[in-house]
């Protein structure tokens, strides 16, 4: 799995509660995986750093510690549950008693650090973080022939086959019935208007997969007609992030699809870089801007925030007071798990009760609350360290 499958429903389905410890394993990946010796190591070393915690650990009570140790955290189970994982840059494993081993593949912007997590619930924070980060959009290829949308993100595009994708016109043209081109043919009568009623069920269509892939800006791809003809009846225009006027498009591969779109995205991505900063300019002077982690994380666990900017490649580390509203920030720990694992010792005081993750649990939950997410160029919130948000109140 892709974490660009994290549907609100397969969330809500790793989130719920299980018995102590649903274990969460995340890891860097090199392009290759999983059958690169270098993940094999990395992934050893983070099952042993597992079961190591696993044995310290009195909370777990004996059943699923025999479960887990002699059956489950198993470097080999967790790498054939991934085999059909695509090359990317990490990946998060899943783990629980009873249960088949999961595991999600996730692009990241950002590097990922190696971690081990014993909760009640799985951990979707880390997966969630880095689809935002990817960028996802969609696009929708128009074409007389066949209409087709793709999901996409930075270094991935797929073809969307749900929601009645590709879609092929249901009334053909009666020249299809005609042996061999037709050169110079004009038209056949009430031609636009089976053009326009094609696209309209493509449109009721695009709405299905709008409601599923909520707040995706929406790119248009086709000739300069058939743009205009949808743009004039679509009933999601607002959706529209922008259009490319090429024709043609049906045919080409995913790949050449992302090169000639790419100029496009490299627009928009500017445009709300600026529309954020100048948002932002303007939030501080009616009293709804925050900056700095600390004010921003009491601000999103207060389920103020409508829109969360962050930094790419932002990490945070620091300590969360009891009631969870109030952060501490203190200088991010050294990794204690890979490359190797040292050998079980007392973490020092200083690092005792600092969360890693503060990042991936500021986006995690501004999404639960319905905000908007956006990751900035490096240096593009000096004055906020690095991440600020925009305010409902």
């Amino acid at each position: 799995m892709h974490a660009s499958d994290l549907t609100p429903e397969v969330r809500a389905e790793l989130s719920r509660p299980r018995p102590y410890p649903a274990i969460t394993l995340v890891m860097p990946t090199y392009l290759d995986f999983p059958f690169s010796e270098k993940n094999r190591i990395l992934l050893r070393d983070l099952v042993t750093e597992a079961k190591r915690r696993l044995a310290d650990d009195p909370e777990v009570e004996r059943e699923p510690r025999l479960q887990l140790r002699d059956h489950l955290l198993d470097a080999a189970k967790i790498e054939s549950a991934g085999e059909s994982i695509h090359p990317d840059d990490a990946m998060v494993a899943y783990v629980a008693p009873n249960e088949p081993i999961q595991v999600w593949q996730m692009t990241s912007l950002a590097p990922v650090e190696p971690r081990v997590e014993f909760a009640t619930e799985f951990l979707t924070r880390y997966l969630v973080a880095a689809e935002q980060r990817a960028r996802p959009y969609l696009v929708l290829v128009l074409d007389q022939e066949m209409c087709r949308l793709y999901r996409g993100s930075v270094r991935r595009l797929v073809q969307v086959e749900e929601h009645g994708f590709p879609a092929a016109p249901q009334i053909p043209s009666p020249e299809d019935a005609i042996p061999g081109a037709i050169p110079h043919s004009a038209p056949y009568e009430g031609h636009k208007e089976k053009v326009e009623q094609y696209l309209r069920v493509v449109d009721k269509r695009l709405g299905e997969a709008v409601k599923e892939y909520d707040r995706l800006p929406l790119f248009v791809i086709g000739g300069v007609k058939i743009l205009a003809t949808f743009k004039s009846l679509t009933a999601y225009g607002d959706r529209i992030a922008g259009t490319l006027p090429l024709t043609g498009m049906d045919q080409d591969s995913t790949k050449e699809l992302a090169e000639r779109l790419q100029p496009t995205l490299s627009d928009y991505h500017a445009q709300q870089v600026m529309d954020a900063m100048s948002a932002l300019d303007e939030a501080r002077g009616h009293g709804k801007y925050v900056g700095g982690a600390p004010e921003v994380w009491t601000a999103v666990t207060d389920k103020r925030v409508r829109r969360l900017v962050v930094e790419e490649g932002l990490t945070i580390a620091g300590r969360i007071n009891g009631d969870g509203r109030q952060l501490e920030v203190v200088q991010v720990p050294e990794p204690v798990t890979l490359p190797e694992p040292k050998p079980y010792v007392e973490p020092p005081a200083h690092e005792v009760g600092v969360a890693t993750d503060i990042v991936e649990r500021l986006v995690d939950t501004a999404i639960a609350a319905d905000a908007d997410v956006l990751f900035v160029p490096e240096g593009t919130l000096l004055d906020a360290q690095g991440v600020a948000a925009l305010l409902r109140y």
